[in-house]
């Protein structure tokens, strides 16, 4: 069969699919990823066929300028813990969806992505659409191309969750009262394609035929979705490992990885990489930290320290006793797959907070809020993990959970019967 993913400018997104793009080709079927032209080298570079389709994206630039994905508007929203969200109570629900659908989600994948796609899907009539759950053309295509539809998970599912705290206050309130912003947003889209928006489709066109979830069990939020689990695996794209990184360390072995947009932020809270990098330096530890030259604000780098601009986590993880990070998904997914303790110092975009309370909950880590971040309150919560065996123990348990779920070559088959039920062509 033919299987097309739709996917925004994000390499980290690109490489949340391509084990599951590789496993499908593996098996036989002919496979390529649909994504604004900012993302084409990035699926290419991993031996996936890219086509690129709408304008360009700069969701970094957006970022750092306040746009629509700055950090006030994400922490104040779907970020913030749900029972603070619910006590806004229906105008702070309804505020949320209708920024989510209008403004967010549609900021990523604009009208021009949308069009373009749907031509794309038109002309090559793809069996199975599979797309990036912020990537929301992806159903606009399946339903003018005929093919199944599913979509794949990157972290938390805010969005059904979001939707279901819609309906249910929506469902309390006087018939005048119940906005829907979900069908003024959807009824554009479709009658561009000649289809006219049903309520019955909402579901539907904001969560997939069925959903594709990578993450562990037991960090998914309740659903009475159709979900096909599948284990996280990396794909970090072409990388080359330092010939140092499978030499056992002498010390516990400390990587500490931020992701760009999160070493911007820590560095604003902080004050300075240099008096992070030496107060922890001050442990008798070998810390490996990923920072560019740019960042470095210190004349020299203590002897138990290693500064790399970026390394394959997948290979340094093993030799490592902890790791400090963002919970992003794919570092997060990494440390569950190589049983390695966490201290989470959470991204506010998305779901990083909550991920951090899940860790230290789970007994894998300890969570350090942004706002409470300081190079003492680190070190102090990385001298805990360091010497409490039993964060070693419940790491390795939630690995072998996570290493339990089915392979992406696994699910195949699965995809295969769920595209003959939900494809509308013969």
């Amino acid at each position: 069969m033919r299987v097309l993913f739709a996917v925004f400018a994000s390499p980290t997104h690109v490489y949340n699919l391509v084990p599951l793009a590789w496993a499908l080709r593996a098996a036989g079927h002919e496979v390529f990823v649909a994504g604004q032209p900012g993302v084409v080298d990035v699926a290419t570079m991993t031996g996936l066929p890219a086509v690129a389709v709408g304008d360009e994206l700069d969701s970094g630039g957006s970022w750092r300028a306040g746009g629509t994905w700055n950090q006030a508007a994400i922490s104040r929203g779907l970020a913030a813990p749900h029972e603070e969200q619910l006590l806004g109570g229906w105008n702070h629900v309804l505020g949320e969806f209708t920024m989510g659908c209008g403004v967010r989600y549609e900021s990523l994948a604009d009208q021009s992505f949308a069009d373009d796609l749907v031509k794309t899907a038109c002309a090559w009539e793809p069996d199975l659409i599979i797309w990036d759950a912020l990537t929301f053309p992806g159903p606009i295509a399946a339903h003018a191309s005929g093919a199944a539809h599913a979509r794949l998970l990157f972290g938390l599912d805010y969005i059904y969750r979001l939707y279901q705290d819609y309906i249910r206050l929506r469902d309390l309130q006087p018939p005048e009262r119940r906005d829907d912003p979900l069908a003024d947003w959807f009824t554009g889209r479709l009658a561009r394609i000649g289809r006219r928006y049903e309520p019955e489709m909402a579901t539907e066109l904001l969560t997939g035929q069925w959903t594709i979830d990578p993450a562990p069990t037991w960090m998914r939020l309740p659903t009475t979705l159709p979900t096909v689990s599948v284990r996280a695996l990396s794909s970090p794209g072409p990388v080359v490992i330092p010939d140092w990184v499978h030499t056992p360390p002498a010390k516990p072995r400390v990587c500490l990885t931020f992701g760009l947009t999160m070493r911007e932020l820590l560095g604003d809270t902080s004050g300075s990489t240099g008096d992070l990098l030496r107060e922890l330096a001050d442990l008798d530890i070998e810390l490996v930290a990923t920072l560019d030259p740019s960042q470095l604000d210190m004349a020299t780098i203590p002897d138990n320290v290693t500064i790399v601009d970026f390394v394959p986590l997948n290979e340094l993880l093993p030799t490592c006793s902890a790791i400090v990070h963002h919970a992003g998904a794919g570092t997060r997914n990494l440390a569950i797959t190589h049983g390695v303790p966490s201290v989470v110092i959470p991204h506010p975009i998305w779901d990083g907070p909550e991920c951090g309370r899940m860790f230290q909950t789970r007994g894998i880590g300890l969570h350090l809020p942004l706002e409470e971040f300081t190079p003492e309150a680190l070190k102090a919560k990385l001298v805990t993990i360091l010497a409490d065996p039993s964060f070693r123990t419940t790491a390795r348990e939630a690995q072998r959970d996570l290493l339990a779920a089915p392979t992406p070559h696994s699910i195949v088959p699965t995809l295969e019967e769920l595209t003959i039920r939900y494809r509308r062509r013969l």
